[in-house]
């Protein structure tokens, strides 16, 4: 089970790992990037956990309350180092939000979410040619209510939050151009640039949780950065 105490865990090694003395850092780094985990360049590891009142009046804001495990992420970790290029502070939440309702009604159910996982999963699983490229997601205007965006891909993909309905505390991803939706998948981490290669991708079912797909962030990272143990010499003999 996700805790925020391991995600704090999870955090501190992956900080250490990218951010360590030079002699371990060269194992991991590689000339004209300071950092291999994607986006890492951008926000640095930094995160600034938000007081309480910081939090009330984001709620405020918004017009309705935050998803509990994102949440008590921000008042325990706080916006910054996260999947992509980071999580972003409230301020820029409220910024991409502009003229979207996440007191509305989101779009799109548990069938929908379901429906759309499985046509993705059946495009994977299919031994045969893909000319046409991964299915659509679900159809809705990328500003669509019951939603709030909490990171950017870079392009015109972003990470949404659902803040109302049955897919309440849900992530999805979002494609602005196009108006697409699909439950979002694990992040990627450092992919080819990592020293032991891409990590096995990590799905997450139709319903993704905030912690769940931090989590999962994490693992992918750590996997990726880890260096590959050394086998022990044989025994005299062996």
């Amino acid at each position: 089970m996700t805790t925020i105490v391991s995600l704090e865990a999870k955090l501190r090694r992956l900080r250490a790992i990218e951010g360590g003395p030079a002699r371990h850092r060269g194992l991991f780094r590689r000339a004209g990037s300071d950092f291999l985990v994607f986006g890492a360049d951008g926000h640095g590891y930094r995160n600034t956990p938000l007081r309480p009142a910081e939090v009330e009046a984001f709620e405020r804001d918004l017009g309705v309350p935050l998803p509990a495990a994102y949440r008590e992420f921000l008042l325990r970790i706080g916006p910054g180092a996260g999947p992509h290029y980071g999580l972003f502070t409230p301020d820029e939440v409220l910024l991409e939000g502009d003229g979207r309702d996440p007191s509305g009604a989101f779009p799109f159910v548990r069938a929908d979410a379901e429906r759309i996982y499985r046509a993705w999963l059946d495009w994977l699983d299919d031994p045969g040619p893909k000319p046409g490229g991964p299915p659509r997601g679900g159809s809705a205007p990328w500003r669509a209510p019951g939603a709030i965006i909490i990171g950017t891909h870079g392009c015109d993909g972003y990470t949404a939050l659902v803040t109302t309905g049955e897919l309440v505390g849900t992530v999805w991803t979002v494609w602005s151009v196009g108006n697409s939706w699909r439950p979002a998948k694990a992040p990627p981490a450092a992919g080819a640039k990592a020293p032991r290669g891409p990590a096995a991708p990590i799905y997450l079912g139709p319903t993704p949780g905030f912690d769940a797909w931090y989590d999962a962030w994490l693992d992918t990272a750590l996997a990726e950065l880890s260096p590959t143990p050394v086998a022990e010499p044989p025994p005299d003999g062996g």
